[in-house]
Order: structure tokens, then C-alpha cells, then sequence
């Protein structure tokens, strides 16, 4: 495992181009949430989804180490609730393995805890797998787990789902 001293990580607001790189990011999260099978998309729709018109649909943090390389990332986009106001949905946050435990993934996150902050955005959501190591990190810092303190649960209505609905 390195070491931060090791290395020069740089958190910044994501260009077009880095869609290259988080595309394959994206690729990995998948498979180690062993569901690669579910991702659709590719580096093209990320960038055009993104970058191209007044209202992209995302907005993409990245951790780029000092060769240009980019290591993590964390990609949200804004929601509304009608309880609260503004709000974030964080919907992904990854780190490549042998950076994790250097604090990458805690400073992607800040950096997407502060823009909430600063823009007064009143609630931040992200979900994690039950499984997943980061549901301790994510207490840690205060995150509350709905699934258990009120019984929310998470539904999906997939392409297949929503063209059945319309046959």
C-alpha cells in the first residue's frame, strides 16, 4: 500500500477529457460491487451528459495524482426535496485499491460536503451497499443510515421496467 507522502493527489472539479479515465473508474466500482453487468453507459455519454448544454446532468469531483493520473472520484448532482429544500445525491464515490487508506476518498467526499455546504444546500444522499467496508467511514463522520433509523427503502424502476409501462 503507499503512503500519501508517496504521492501528490490533487482534488478538483472534473473536465471533459478526465471522462476517459473516470469511465474505466466507473468500469471498477462496478466490478467490485460485482455488478459490471449493469453499466450501460460510456466514456462518450459521461462526457456528453456532463459537459454538453446549459444544464449538465452531473457534476464530477476527481483525485488526479501529479502524472496526470486519475486515481478517484466522486460524481453527484442536485436534487430537490420537498421536506428540506435542496438537496445532493452523491452516487458515486471510488478510490483504485492501492490508493485507498490515504485519506483520498475522505477528501473526495469533504469536497463534495463542502459544496453542499457553501451553497447552502440543505441535505446530501448517497447509498452504499450493506456489504461495503465505507459504511463505517461514512458513520464516522456523522452519515445516518435511513434503512435502519426509518425504515426507507430504496426502489428502482429500470428501462425494461418503465417500457413495459408504456407497451
Amino acid at each position: 500500500m503507499l503512503k500519501c507522502q508517496e504521492f501528490n493527489v490533487t482534488i478538483r472539479k472534473a473536465k471533459r477529457e478526465d471522462m476517459v479515465q473516470v469511465y474505466k473508474l466507473i468500469k471498477a466500482l462496478a466490478e467490485y460491487e460485482k455488478l459490471e453487468h449493469q453499466v450501460c453507459i460510456d466514456d462518450r455519454i459521461l462526457q456528453r451528459d456532463g459537459f454538453d448544454g446549459d444544464s449538465p446532468s452531473f457534476t464530477c469531483i476527481v483525485a488526479e495524482l501529479s502524472d496526470g493520473h486519475v486515481v478517484g472520484y466522486a460524481l453527484y448532482y442536485n436534487s430537490y426535496s420537498t421536506w428540506v429544500g435542496r438537496s445532493i445525491l452523491l452516487e458515486d464515490l471510488y478510490v483504485q485499491p492501492a490508493y485507498r487508506r490515504n485519506g483520498i476518498g475522505k477528501q473526495l467526499f469533504m469536497a463534495v460536503a463542502k459544496i453542499a455546504h457553501d451553497a447552502h444546500i440543505r441535505r446530501m444522499d448517497f447509498h452504499v451497499l450493506s456489504w461495503n467496508p465505507a459504511v463505517d467511514f461514512y458513520k464516522s463522520l456523522g452519515a445516518v443510515n435511513f434503512t435502519q433509523t426509518e425504515k426507507w427503502h430504496l426502489f428502482r424502476m429500470d428501462q425494461n421496467c418503465l417500457s413495459r409501462l408504456f407497451a
